[in-house]
């Protein structure tokens, strides 16, 4: 059942980005985007699962400039984990990491289960709606 939830949660992430190539923001305010990829053993990731829909959940309710958080588990290793997070700026990942439902799940219960971890910022590629009307 969360590995349906998850595909379709994948699934409305790849449709909703239209993507041009050759095109980076140059806004001040440029969104900050990061995907984390997290392993964990195979007896803690119903429980790793369970903390990030929590805080899926929270960081989306709770936080205006958190934008797009989605928990993607891979379909070649099970017991991998993706996050794609996207943040209005910089400063919003920042609240973000020091709102009490990340401290309180992300630090003190998620961070021992997790096995390896890597995290990588990214630049996303979309263009803008309003320069999509310029355009035309």
């Amino acid at each position: 059942m969360k590995k349906a939830v998850l595909f379709c949660l994948f699934l409305g992430l790849v449709f909703s980005i239209n993507i041009v190539p050759g095109y980076a923001q140059d806004d001040v305010e440029d969104p900050y985007v990061i995907i984390v990829e997290l392993s964990f053993d195979e007896q803690n990731l119903d429980t790793a699962v369970d903390l990030l829909l929590e805080v899926q959940t929270l960081s989306l309710e709770n936080e205006e400039g958190c934008l797009i958080y989605d928990v993607l588990l891979s379909e070649d290793n099970p017991n991998t984990i993706f996050l794609y997070e996207s943040y209005e700026s910089e400063s919003a990942y920042k609240i973000h990491e020091n709102s009490t439902h990340y401290k309180s799940i992300v630090k003190n219960k998620l961070t021992p289960l997790i096995k390896k971890s890597r995290a990588t910022k990214v630049i996303p590629l979309n263009v803008p709606g309003d320069l999509v009307d310029e355009e035309l």
